[in-house]
């Protein structure tokens, strides 16, 4: 009967297992084969170029993942800190390095990503619930970058490094307000809201390149919505680690409908 029980158990763990092998796997490949540029030998030139220019949201996702999944969970108070401040300081110096490096731009790019994990792995090692606060600073970044990339010269910092302060912007309230079932089991999330989010992150870059590039060419609006146009892996790194954890893997926190009107009431506040 025991050696039964364990093989249901091994079996019913399998999907997880296949779809984390599947996930993690495949964006170490994908990665692997853009910064050896060998991947314009398996894909269509055009194909190929399409999806190598997104390395940062791939790197993002890959990083994210492993950190929320496996890194996250096994963290005592102990150990919790000083492990990821060490972390996030190796991310940092890497970034500095490859920013200012002369290695090739596949290479060189990532600095980005780095820059954006050095704050957001400390974020997500915060205790839940944070209640509104991390929403606020993700709308006060937001306004602070509109304004920026408005009034700023191209070579600023705010644009250079676009990838990066649309990561910090779009991971709160990906992780505090849409998806927060994935940091905190124990909390109420809404099928609509998370859906809704995801088809808005689709969305709106699209809707920017289908403009096309007339509407990204001026001042003012125009610099935002370029600045929008070059997003894109920012974008793709944290829906894909959404769609993986939320979606695939099934960590939803618990509808509305499973949760008392007290729980309902106090994960609105």
């Amino acid at each position: 009967m025991a050696t039964d029980a364990r093989r249901s158990g091994t079996k019913s763990a399998d999907p997880h297992r296949l779809v984390a092998a599947a996930y993690y796997g495949g964006l170490l490949l994908l990665l692997a084969l853009i910064l050896t540029t060998l991947l314009d030998r398996v894909l269509p030139a055009e194909l190929s170029s399409r999806i190598g220019f997104n390395s940062e949201g791939y790197l993002l996702a890959l990083v994210l993942g492993l950190w929320i999944q496996f890194v996250r969970p096994r963290l005592t108070e102990a150990m919790r800190w000083r492990v990821t401040w060490a972390v996030a300081a190796g991310f940092l110096g890497l970034a500095v390095v490859l920013y200012l490096s002369d290695v090739p731009s596949r290479f060189k790019t990532l600095n980005e990503t780095f820059f954006a994990l050095t704050l957001i792995l400390p974020y997500l090692t915060l205790h839940r619930p944070l209640r509104r606060w991390p929403l606020l600073v993700s709308a006060a970044l937001f306004v602070g970058v509109v304004v920026g990339v408005a009034v700023s010269p191209a070579d600023s910092p705010v644009v250079l490094l676009a990838e990066t302060m649309a990561a910090l912007i779009l991971v709160p309230p990906a992780f505090d307000l849409v998806d927060r079932g994935i940091l905190d089991p124990s909390t109420v999330t809404r099928a609509g809201l998370r859906y809704g989010w995801y088809a808005l992150l689709i969305a709106v870059p699209v809707a920017v390149v289908l403009l096309g590039t007339g509407a990204r060419s001026g001042g003012g609006f125009h610099e935002v919505l370029q600045y929008v146009g070059r997003v894109h892996e920012g974008v793709i790194g944290v829906l894909l680690v959404q769609l993986y954890l939320a979606v695939a893997l099934g960590r939803t926190g618990r509808s509305p409908s499973q949760a008392s009107p007290v729980a309902v009431g106090r994960d609105r506040q």
